[in-house]
This record gives C-alpha cells, sequence and structure tokens, in this order.
C-alpha cells in the first residue's frame, strides 16, 4: 500500500510538501504514510486515492486491501509476546525472501520446540512454566510461514559453532540438527554452514537477518540482548550484503553442508 501510494503521488509529479498541503496535512505524516512507518487510516487513504484520481474499482480494491490488513494477526493477538518480536515476525509474513545468518545458535525459523526451550531458558534461567511456553508456541508458530502456499525463500547461514554448542540434553541436538537436514530439504530453503576451519571471517561480528519484498525496500534486523533495530537505508542494508557475499563465500554448498548436520548429529548419540 505505502508503495502504491507513493507511485500515485510521483505519476502526478508532486512532493510530499505539495500533497500535503493541498490536502490540509503536514508533509511528514504523507511521508510517514509512504514509509510504512505510520498506520494507514481508511480515511487517509481514501482521500489520497480521490485526490489522485484513481479509478474506483481500483480505488476499492485498494481500500479492501487496507481493511484486511489491519486486522490483527495471531501475533498481534496473543499476549506475552516481546515487542521486538511482533515486530519481527510482522515483517516475516510479509516478506517473499529472508535470509538468516546464526553464528552460535539454530536460526529461530528452525529450532525445534525442545531446542527452543532450552535455549530460551538458557539465557533467562528464572524463566518458566505459562511464559516458557507462551515464548516457545511463538517460535513454533512462525515457522508455518515456511510451508505456506506463498511461502519465502529461506537462506539459513550458521557457522559449526552453532551445531555443535550443547544445547540441551544430546537427545536434543541430535534431534535438533536432524530436523535441520530434514527442513533443508524443502525446495523454499537453503542451508549454508561456514566449517569451523574456515578461522576468522565476516560473520564473526555478529548475526542479523535481511527480508526482502515485492514491492518496499528491503529490512535488515539486528539483535543484541534486549534492543534491536531494523535498518532500512540504503548504504547500510548493503554493508549486510557484502558481509553475506563474504560469510557465503566460506560457507559449504548446500549438500556439504547437510552431510555435515548429519555427521555432527551422529556424534550426539
Amino acid at each position: 500500500m505505502a508503495a502504491e501510494l507513493r507511485s500515485l503521488r510521483e505519476q502526478r509529479g508532486m512532493s510530499c510538501a505539495e500533497v500535503a498541503k493541498l490536502l490540509g496535512v503536514s508533509a511528514s505524516k504523507i511521508s510517514r504514510i509512504e514509509t510504512g512507518n505510520s498506520g494507514m487510516q481508511v480515511d487517509d487513504v481514501a482521500a489520497l486515492l480521490g485526490f489522485y484520481r484513481v479509478p474506483t474499482v481500483r480505488r476499492q480494491e485498494l481500500l479492501d486491501m487496507l481493511r484486511r490488513s489491519n486486522q490483527k494477526g495471531w501475533w498481534q493477538r496473543q499476549s506475552g509476546i516481546p515487542q521486538l518480536w511482533r515486530a519481527l515476525i510482522e515483517l516475516e509474513s510479509k516478506a517473499v525472501g529472508i535470509i538468516n545468518y546464526e553464528p552460535l545458535v539454530i536460526p529461530g525459523l528452525l529450532q525445534t520446540s525442545e531446542y527452543s526451550a532450552a535455549m530460551i531458558q538458557g539465557v533467562e534461567p528464572a524463566m518458566a512454566g505459562a511464559e516458557l511456553d507462551n515464548l516457545v508456541a511463538t517460535r513454533m508458530a512462525r515457522q508455518t510461514l515456511l510451508t505456506r502456499a506463498a511461502a519465502p525463500r529461506f537462506l539459513a547461514v550458521l557457522c559449526e559453532v552453532a551445531l555443535r554448542l550443547p544445547v540441551g540434553a544430546p537427545g536434543v541436538m541430535r534431534r535438533q540438527l536432524q530436523h535441520l537436514v530434514s527442513v533443508a530439504e524443502r525446495p523454499n530453503v537453503e542451508l549454508r554452514v561456514v566449517p569451523a576451519s574456515t578461522g576468522a571471517h565476516a560473520g564473526l561480528r555478529g548475526p542479523f537477518v535481511i527480508l526482502d519484498f515485492v514491492d518496499e525496500a528491503s529490512v535488515a534486523f539486528i539483535e543484541n540482548h534486549d534492543t534491536g533495530v531494523f535498518i532500512d537505508e540504503g548504504a547500510d542494508l548493503e554493508r549486510y550484503r557484502l558481509a553475506l557475499r563474504n560469510i557465503l563465500g566460506v560457507a559449504l554448498p548446500p549438500d556439504a553442508s547437510a552431510g555435515l548436520v548429519g555427521t555432527i548429529a551422529a556424534e550426539f548419540g
């Protein structure tokens, strides 16, 4: 919707300030709507579509789309989900491509429930009971996007240490790694592993996620402890894409990556 409104304005050869002045609103409001940084109200969008002289049928299609998008997703209805998770899940639900680089842990979209529980408890030892169950259930629910009809392409890149780090009991790790091999067989999922023998490489600077969309700018997500940031500036985003290219340059190809995961799974007994 944001991209559509921006395109309609540009087709008329007008700036945000010119549109805002004629509609009696601030230029920053028009800008926030067009960048997706502001919740869209049906009345505001209807006014813009009318101003841009969008044909009635197309205008109704767009307004219906907006009404549907304003319906809450499961992650918005469910209580107890950290705000950062909500924001990331929202973007994942719209993405056509997701890239997740993780040097120390299995990517969340590929975790088993028992691995996820053990990892969350390891980071937050005091967490237990319903709160822990809720977070694990949320992570499992996120994974359904990889099996839906229009599933996004998912590239998971991780370091060998993430495969060998004993999260939970040995049985937990064995089943987790077997699950990795199984999921990597899906046509929309690619698994790449950086072997420990590589030594120092670009990925040592930390994990990141890159999300690609059809008609919107890509976004990178970086999380550290209790803070996280979404990056959509072109130059900054390109640095993460460069880091990804460098990491993939030392990663094993998909078949060899799956083979290494299977070998390590057997070592956990």
